[in-house]
């Protein structure tokens, strides 16, 4: 009798033990995989769940022509996750990709559907670091289902040898009106150094220079946001491109090596844009914004050279954006009416800003050569006869310079009041538009941006102060943003 009740003590002791001890018996369920699940990070294949009994998700990897840049998406069917290498050399580390439509998150419980592999080639020309742009890269369009809300999309992957972007699509009919947002993250390697600049003045503020471990919880970043990997491997840079319908990107810290996408409604309020507008029209703007139709992201971009030569040299940008509306660009960036160029620009650097004082700068402006001159808002309180005279004299000044008028974009907001303003400018041969006070990474300051630009022919439009992404058709600010040299050589718009 003792022997069986000192039996049944050891087997009861011994499962207590085990019980304290943290062990699992469940297939697949080791317990660092539970530590790599609370940390978010690491996971390749993902848990088991009774969900992945349904959800799947495959290893997808699309590499540049010369195999050497990859992007992975891993087999986590639970939590969408990617990486990016060069060589050897880890660029990031795996990220979340996160996708929400409506509340619903699209990126977690998917099931895979299929893989279409394309091969990209080709050449256009281009102002910039090189004549021609050369674009050669692979990508697939990776079909998924969301497991919950039986929402079908496409993510999809492009690699370069220069860079990788990613991006979603998401049909939709026209008349059905979604909200979307974004929280996907890029995860740079403990040891790297990152250059950025915060939100507080929104796109004019100075870098900072950090190592990526010191980089606190909260901060914002406007992108282009640049870091070089440890050890020398390379340096890469985060970026969008093709923002056409949809707000602007952001990057919020999450003080683990983490870059969080923050759409404009999540970013901070910005300085000059309280200043000029209000923190009323501030919280207006401060909810997401619905889409009606298919919802395409812009590409998600990072950009990545062994050195920074191949950074600045790169057309990775305007290569995922499409070619320019021939509507509008018969010749493509080669239409006879862009003509980008160099302007002289009197604005708090001195110089007399009388009437026959600018007209001094538009003749300064033909004896260097130079092809365009802006004139701030000073304009306005002329009369149309001094305005055409101004336009007038210009462009009698050396081979010939294009004035351009400086306006608030909140003046603009009315198809009316743009109609008004772009017909005096042809009326009176003025060349172009200066455009300012952005401000706002809101998909509907990005609209107004867009309507701004879809200009007739003969008027011409640049505007500042807004994220330095990339279009093939339309106004592309230069890195200095309040430069008006940048403003005139990234003239052709329609």
């Amino acid at each position: 009798m003792r022997k069986r009740d000192s039996l049944i003590t050891s087997v009861i002791g011994l499962a207590a033990a085990l019980c304290l001890a943290g062990v699992n018996f469940a297939p697949g369920q080791e317990q660092p995989q539970k530590q790599e699940k609370r940390s978010g990070r690491g996971q390749s294949r993902g848990p088991s769940t009774r969900r992945s009994q349904r959800v799947r998700m495959e290893q997808v990897q699309v590499a540049g022509p010369d195999g050497k840049v990859k992007f992975t998406v891993l087999p986590n069917a639970e939590r969408l996750t990617f990486t990016v290498t060069l060589g050897d050399a880890t660029v990031l580390e795996p990220s979340p990709i996160v996708m929400n439509l409506d509340g619903y998150d699209l990126s977690a419980g998917v099931v895979f559907g299929k893989a279409e592999r394309y091969e990209i080639n080709e050449t256009y020309p281009w102002y910039g670091a090189h004549s021609t742009a050369v674009s050669q890269g692979n990508g697939v369009r990776i079909s998924l289902a969301h497991d919950l809300s039986f929402t079908s999309y496409t993510l999809e992957v492009r690699a370069f040898n220069d860079g990788v972007a990613f991006r979603h699509v998401i049909p939709g009919e026209e008349s059905a009106s979604r909200t979307p947002d974004e929280y996907s993250t890029f995860v740079i390697p403990d040891g790297s150094k990152v250059w950025y600049h915060g939100l507080e003045g929104h796109y004019e503020a100075e870098y900072e220079d950090k190592e990526i471990a010191k980089v606190q919880a909260g901060e914002s970043a406007g992108p282009p946001l640049t870091f070089k990997l440890p050890g020398g491997a390379g340096y890469g840079s985060i970026a969008e491109a093709n923002l056409v319908n949809y707000s602007g990107m952001g990057l919020e810290a999450d003080g683990r090596r983490g870059w969080i996408v923050g759409l404009g409604h999540r970013q901070p309020l910005n300085y000059p844009f309280e200043l000029r507008y209000g923190r009323e029209e501030a919280r207006r703007l401060g909810k997401p914004a619905a889409i009606k139709g298919t919802i395409t992201t812009p590409w998600r971009v990072v950009m990545v050279g062994r050195d920074l030569n191949t950074l600045v040299n790169s057309t990775l940008l305007p290569n995922l954006c499409p070619p320019p509306d021939p509507k509008y660009f018969p010749e493509g960036i080669k239409t006879a009416w862009i003509k980008p160029g160099r302007a002289v620009w009197r604005y708090v650097d001195g110089g007399d800003g009388s009437f026959d004082g600018l007209k001094g700068f538009s003749r300064g402006a033909g004896e260097l050569g130079f092809e365009h001159h802006v004139i701030e808002g000073v304009w306005s309180r002329w009369t149309l006869e001094q305005r055409k005279e101004m336009a007038d004299y210009s462009r009698q000044q050396g081979k010939g310079v294009g004035v351009w008028f400086w306006k608030h974009s909140n003046q603009l907001r009315t198809p009316e009041a743009r109609e008004e303003f772009f017909k005096m400018l042809r009326d009176l041969g003025v060349a172009g538009a200066k455009i300012d006070f952005f401000d706002h990474e809101a998909k509907e300051i990005i609209d107004l941006y867009g309507r701004c630009s879809r200009r007739p022919r003969s008027t011409t439009f640049c505007s500042i102060s807004t994220e330095p992404t990339s279009r093939r058709d339309g106004p592309a600010p230069g890195p200095t943003n309040s430069s008006a040299r940048a403003c005139a050589a990234w003239k052709p718009a329609a």
